[in-house]
């Protein structure tokens, strides 16, 4: 059984045809998938932090594990849930744009977050010897970097897959 509209004739004209297909500038694809390049950036960024960093703050080298698991619990919850709100939005600037750009927005806050963690302890109160404030605010820009990441990898595949149709 053919599929597509049924012409006078009684001929199967295909609803889905080679001939009128769009092609996808090669230029245009690489500055769309230069945004899978960000994302892949991040993940490497975050993976090369956390075990140095992890020792120089001084949280045992045991509880590193304990902050991995950020990964897979934000993996497993945001990447169906941002995956769906994606796929609803109907937004005027797309429906993956606005989540890409948020996921970014949020990992230049993690990256600088972390980054300072140890700046922002002093200024609250830690001290050479003793820093859990700095451990706490490393802590919550690493978990708040892997939520970003995970924001930003569904919809960036999801509009890659959208670009090339």
């Amino acid at each position: 059984m053919a599929i597509g509209e049924t012409t006078a004739n009684g001929t199967v004209k295909p609803l889905l045809s080679n001939k009128g297909k769009n092609r996808v500038p090669l230029r245009a694809l690489a500055r769309v998938s230069l945004v899978a390049v960000g994302v892949q950036f991040g993940w490497a960024l975050q993976l090369s932090l956390l075990t140095p960093y992890v020792q120089e703050l001084g949280i045992p080298h045991t509880w590193a594990s304990y902050i991995w698991l950020c990964g897979p619990i934000s993996g497993m919850l945001m990447q169906p849930l941002i995956g769906h709100c994606s796929d609803q939005c109907v937004s005027k600037w797309g429906r993956r744009r606005p989540f890409i750009v948020t996921g970014a927005g949020f990992v230049i806050l993690a990256v600088l977050t972390i980054a300072f963690s140890a700046d922002i302890g002093y200024a609250l109160g830690d001290t050479l010897i003793s820093r859990p404030r700095a451990i706490i605010i490393f802590v919550a820009g690493f978990w708040v970097l892997d939520l970003a990441n995970n924001t930003l990898q569904g919809p960036c595949r999801a509009l890659l897959a959208d670009f090339t149709g």
